[in-house]
């Protein structure tokens, strides 16, 4: 299994799995996406940017 990494808004790591996630957009900018029911916003990537880091993981 691979993981996704991304920042929160005080520049902590966290490692996410991919199939967790089950919508993005674009919001002011930034991307925000659904994570098992929960809404959250990647200050740090625009929608662009992780549509890329999604799309080069192996799909099984």
């Amino acid at each position: 299994m691979e993981f996704m990494e991304i920042k929160d808004k005080e520049g902590k790591l966290h490692y996410i799995n991919p199939d967790h996630i089950s919508a993005i957009t674009e919001v002011n900018g930034h991307c925000k996406i659904n994570l098992m029911g929960q809404d959250y916003i990647l200050t740090g990537e625009n929608l662009e940017t992780v549509k890329l880091h999604l799309m080069s993981f192996k799909h099984y």
